[in-house]
């Protein structure tokens, strides 16, 4: 059996960088009791490729009641203690676009609220044989001096895109 040679290589860019997601919200505020929010997410990478895993937080009011959700991909509900909608999607097709409908009911009270802030909608996912610094492997060369009887060995190269901190403004 071969021996199994793992290198991991970990790299920082802050330029050049390809989005794999454009994410476009649309928050309408319908009176002082109700809200409307459209989110169109949009795979930026090719068609051959998928996203695993990808979970959308769009953030709602604190005072929400509920939620009525409508997607076009995946599963979402309103997590009351995020203060969220959790959005997610197993398997991202690439070249796509999927949506989420939301129709927001809040609380009513009598006193004056102070405006909902807006917090930013936030994404996590993996993206595999997905570069987005653009950062490419040209060649893999493999040396070892080994005593004893020879073997093969295979060369190949995994790539993971992960979201770190992938966040949109409302």
């Amino acid at each position: 059996m071969a021996p199994h040679v793992v290198v991991d290589t970990h790299y920082r860019t802050s330029e050049g960088i390809q989005v794999p997601f454009k994410v476009i919200p649309v928050v309408k505020e319908l009176g002082r009791t109700r809200l409307e929010a459209n989110v169109s997410v949009r795979s930026l990478f090719g068609a051959k490729m998928f996203a695993l895993n990808t979970v959308v937080l769009v953030p709602v009011p604190d005072y929400t009641a509920k939620c009525n959700i409508t997607v076009t991909s995946g599963k979402a509900k309103y997590d009351a203690t995020k203060k969220a909608i959790v959005w997610k999607i197993k398997r991202f097709s690439g070249a796509c676009e999927h949506n989420l409908r939301a129709e927001v009911s809040m609380v009513s009270t009598t006193k004056e609220r102070k405006p909902w802030p807006r917090p930013p909608i936030s994404m996590s996912f993996q993206v595999p044989m997905f570069s987005a610094s653009g950062l490419r492997v040209m060649y893999l060369k493999i040396t070892e001096r080994r005593q004893g009887p020879a073997y093969s060995v295979e060369k190949w190269v995994r790539k993971m895109c992960k979201s770190g901190d992938f966040q949109v403004r409302i």
